[in-house]
């Protein structure tokens, strides 16, 4: 969707960003319940550590820029026209209660469970005129701009939490994003140009000082003041250093690449209405069924399986587009 050239870098990053939002959503939404003793703890730093995986998929994006057409909206629509029917015939053939209304019509229409979708379409669509901004601003025009972006984003979005921004949820965050990653690709400086370990110390650093803000938060004040929002700005300053992070090294791998090609599947289908009760519910009990030593490493080993069968699962449409294209 982005580039045709893939490096597998940058696309082994897209399956941990997926891994990533699988982790976090198998831990489940903080609250301050949860902050207590060491399981609260280790929930915590997962979805800390885990939260700037949406912001990297965005900025990957600014990374190399849209390149917008009818086939590329057209890939991403067929995806998830493909994805619900996988899902409904396996529900089907399961024997599970399916209701066209609430299981089927809301992820075709691209409803609040798909929001990742409905604002990437937008950001998707308006690309050509941001990359119109991008050709011909000045560098200090852009920078002003990116500035200017990031002030009201934190103001109204971050601390206000304004209907605009959504908590990040929102295309007019992505904008930002895109823009950012696009201004730091073009223009690198002195504090984009560490090394890949040292911009992998910056994103745990700011992962953690996040962590540790937001536990605090709770214990002093009884909130976490917005730090486990997308729109935090440690999660988006930690999310771009992440991003250096994998610029810098050199991978190819035709299997990084052939996986990486079905990554967005994986939040498609474990996101689905048809699947997602079930996703939850099987971490949720998993303390259950598996003694408490063995629950992280099964849980990981539980993602991996998840995430891997959502990527065969998808192979199948890459070439019914395939077929599809070149019949025309």
């Amino acid at each position: 969707m982005i580039q045709k050239a893939r490096q597998s870098s940058f696309e082994l990053l897209r399956l941990i960003c997926m891994f990533m939002i699988l982790a976090a959503h198998a831990s489940g939404y903080l609250n301050e319940e949860d902050l207590v003793g060491g399981q609260g703890v280790f929930k915590l730093l997962v979805n800390q550590f885990c939260l700037v995986g949406v912001n990297v998929f965005v900025l990957i994006s600014g990374w190399f820029g849209i390149k917008a057409s009818f086939r590329g909206a057209g890939k991403l629509l067929f995806q998830i026209l493909y994805v619900t029917v996988i899902c409904l015939i396996v529900s089907l053939l399961a024997g599970l209660p399916v209701s066209f209304r609430e299981d089927v019509l809301p992820f075709l229409l691209l409803g609040r469970p798909y929001w990742f979708v409905a604002s990437y379409l937008i950001l998707f669509a308006i690309s050509p005129v941001l990359n119109a901004f991008v050709e011909n601003a000045t560098q200090g025009t852009f920078r002003t701009v990116l500035l200017a972006w990031f002030g009201l984003a934190f103001f109204y979005g971050f601390l206000l939490d304004a209907g605009h921004f959504d908590y990040g949820f929102s295309a007019l965050s992505f904008i930002g994003l895109y823009l950012l990653a696009r201004f730091v690709r073009l223009y690198p400086g002195r504090l984009t140009s560490f090394s890949a370990w040292t911009d992998a110390g910056i994103y745990t650093g700011l992962t953690l000082l996040s962590a540790l803000l937001f536990w605090c938060g709770y214990k002093w004040f009884g909130m976490g003041f917005h730090l486990n929002h997308y729109d935090s700005p440690l999660a988006i300053i930690a999310a771009l250093y992440l991003l250096l992070a994998f610029s810098k090294i050199n991978l190819q791998s035709r299997t990084v690449n052939w996986m990486a090609g079905s990554a967005f599947a994986i939040y498609l289908i474990h996101e689905h209405n048809l699947v997602s009760p079930y996703y939850h519910q099987l971490f949720h009990n998993l303390g259950q069924w598996v003694p408490a030593p063995a629950v992280v490493p099964v849980a990981i080993a539980f993602l991996l399986l998840i995430g891997l069968a959502c990527i065969l699962a998808d192979k199948p449409r890459e070439w019914l587009w395939r077929r599809i294209t070149q019949a025309k």
